[in-house]
């Protein structure tokens, strides 16, 4: 079978010929970024695949399907494999220019296209927030005449947070005017409103294989949200323990969204809830692929199982590796993320118990502004423990020992811990 790999993965974590295995052809379209600039490093990230493009401006770049489409007429591909949420609609369409299976358009639209997506859920009595298509301020408008302020303004074809708008106001929707000068347009802007929920963020990630859900697990998110990151404060996530009250509802709500939408034989799944302040849960959205900002990671400290790897494996007929029923730990991470001003320090070790891995991504010197995703960070732990209570104490500690030891010089000169 002869693949064709849409990527822009860092290729030291993904290894697309190596998963594929014997007896298959990778053929290799990739961001040039996600390619090691050491030329041993990149020698090795490449080996294997029968044929690799390097790619600029990936996200943006009309190529990556011409390139695709050329090469297929040289040699046709039985298959798509694409893991990033950015890249689901364009595989999809290549499918089904090319004739081969996998996830098609309506389904990547239904996941990607947030009003497709909530018109299928409220049909299916999934409850969720109130929400309206947003192409002209009228719309806008008419919306919060009817529900009130405050409501949230986002995408509907967004990911990472980007561009999600938290309005209370009349100066709040004059800074999205002029953020959005297509709501002004004749074609209008592509966006969705909907009334604003306080929460506590629980997630719920898995993956389905052939029908069969192989593994559904929460998490929640605590007392941090996506948005707070974008705002300088820490985000944190941790696996719900097996006996947790929420664990049902969570894994049944999924459950309902899932069966609703058009979901693929065999995906991964990343759905958002909300826990409102009287304890309904409140569906917000779910994506046909694996969750961000480490959360790959805290699944596989959990279950021993790298998800990404047992998808690309069975795409390419290979039985995935076995996944436990319960996680064998509890695991969680905490993203730490930049604020405006020149980094002074930044630690190299973490020594609170109990973390298993602690990344940095800047070093002193380094010029920072505000994270404009929920997963921009220039700092972050793992960690495992026993339980939830234990994990989250220990990401409490280490988010007291990172804000401790690293220094940021604010604009006006000022040094300060983060």
């Amino acid at each position: 079978m002869r693949y064709l790999v849409l990527n822009r993965t860092p290729l030291s974590v993904v290894r697309f010929a190596e998963w594929l295995g014997p007896g298959h052809e990778a053929v290799l379209l990739t961001d040039a970024a996600a390619v090691a600039a050491d030329p041993r490093e990149r020698s090795a990230q490449l080996a294997g695949y029968a044929h690799v493009e390097l790619l600029d401006d990936f996200h943006f770049n009309p190529h990556v399907e011409s390139r695709a489409l050329a090469l297929h007429r040289e040699r046709p591909f039985d298959g798509v494999i694409a893991l990033s949420e950015f890249d689901l609609l364009r595989a999809a369409r290549l499918r089904r220019l090319f004739g081969a299976p996998g996830q098609d358009v309506a389904s990547a639209t239904a996941f990607r296209d947030k009003l497709v997506m909530k018109d299928v859920l409220a049909a299916a009595g999934v409850p969720l927030a109130p929400y309206a298509a947003v192409s002209h301020l009228s719309d806008l408008l008419g919306f919060v005449e009817e529900n009130g302020y405050p409501v949230v303004v986002k995408p509907r074809s967004g990911g990472g947070s980007m561009d999600v708008r938290v309005l209370h106001g009349e100066q709040d929707v004059a800074a999205l005017l002029d953020a959005h000068r297509d709501l002004g347009t004749d074609d209008g802007a592509h966006l969705l409103v909907e009334g604003y929920v306080e929460h506590e963020l629980l997630h719920v990630d898995g993956i389905v294989v052939d029908g069969e859900t192989r593994l559904i697990w929460p998490s929640t998110q605590g007392d941090s949200t996506c948005l707070d990151i974008k705002r300088g404060r820490a985000l944190h996530s941790c696996l719900l323990d097996a006996d947790d009250p929420l664990f049902e509802p969570a894994r049944e709500l999924t459950r309902r969204a899932l069966a609703a939408l058009p979901t693929p034989d065999t995906a991964m799944f990343h759905a958002e809830l909300f826990l409102t302040p009287d304890g309904r849960l409140v569906f917000n959205e779910v994506a046909s692929r694996l969750g961000g900002g480490m959360i790959e990671d805290v699944l596989k400290l959990g279950f021993g199982v790298f998800l990404l790897e047992a998808y690309v494996r069975h795409l390419a007929g290979n039985e995935p590796p076995a996944i436990p029923a319960a996680p064998h730990t509890i695991a969680g991470l905490s993203l730490f993320p930049p604020r405006a001003g020149s980094l002074v320090a930044i630690p190299d070790a973490c020594p609170v118990p109990g973390v298993t891995e602690y990344r940095r991504y800047a070093e002193p010197g380094a010029e920072l502004g505000l994270a404009t995703l929920s997963v921009d960070k220039i700092g972050s732990v793992l960690a495992t423990g026993a339980s939830r209570d234990k994990v989250e104490a220990v990401l409490a500690e280490a988010l007291a020992w990172f804000e401790q030891a690293t220094v940021i010089r604010a604009a006006s000169g000022e040094a300060s811990a983060s």
